[in-house]
């Protein structure tokens, strides 16, 4: 019995490389997904709460602020609720942001590579106040760059990118505190002129409502720090 070849004839194999590349040309080959294999894209989204909040790690320091219709380009899979993903807005950053918050499915490319945990030293000046999750009380005061909004009530930012140097406040908040009113203090950035701190007063941490966290001027709290 004659033995059939298993070597491709030039006619045949040119045949199959145009089939294939016409494929291609008409988006049949892969999904698009930004220039990058379908293994590796972000998947485009918006924040669809009026508020989350923004973390260094999946339920840890909250480092930032996104607002309702920023865009996130979300990767990988969700840890602990959250997602690692790159947020736009005013931040322009990579972070992480609770899973539930945005919404949309179209396919992008990824940005921010692996995810990772930003260290304290990155986005503090090394003083950090309370607890694994929580600040230390302390008095607000009326000190260098604490401004009021209405003579009293201290006002507030969503975002300051608390890693650079120096750092930019943006997003101002009309809080709930007035001076001498109490709140707790989470950790000093990285530049020393602003402070994360949580307001008992606020919301929740995601969705509706006032916010709980959020970044005062150094000057509102004590000199010295409990």
């Amino acid at each position: 019995m004659r033995k059939r070849s298993t070597t491709r004839s030039p006619r045949r194999a040119a045949l199959i490389a145009a089939i294939a590349a016409a494929a291609a040309a008409v988006g049949l080959a892969l999904p698009y997904t930004g220039g990058v294999p379908a293994a590796q894209a972000a998947v485009r989204k918006h924040v669809d709460s009026d508020y989350t909040l923004l973390r260094r790690s999946p339920a840890s320091y909250v480092i930032g602020t996104a607002y309702r219709g920023w865009t996130v380009d979300i990767q990988g899979d969700p840890q602990g609720g959250y997602r690692w993903g790159h947020i736009y807005g005013d931040l322009n950053s990579c972070l992480w942001i609770y899973d539930g918050a945005a919404s949309g499915d179209e396919a992008h490319a990824n940005e921010c590579g692996d995810p990772v945990t930003m260290p304290t030293s990155e986005f503090t000046n090394g003083q950090i106040g309370g607890g694994t999750s929580d600040g230390a009380t302390v008095p607000t005061v009326a000190g260098s760059g604490c401004a009021t909004y209405d003579g009293s009530h201290i006002t507030g930012y969503g975002n300051v990118r608390p890693w650079a140097v120096p750092t930019t406040p943006s997003a101002p908040l009309n809080t709930q505190v007035a001076i001498g009113q109490t709140v707790l203090w989470r950790y000093v950035s990285r530049d020393g002129r602003y402070v994360m701190v949580r307001d008992p007063r606020g919301g929740s941490t995601d969705g509706v409502g006032l916010q709980s966290w959020y970044f005062v001027p150094r000057g509102c709290l004590p000199t010295t720090l409990p």
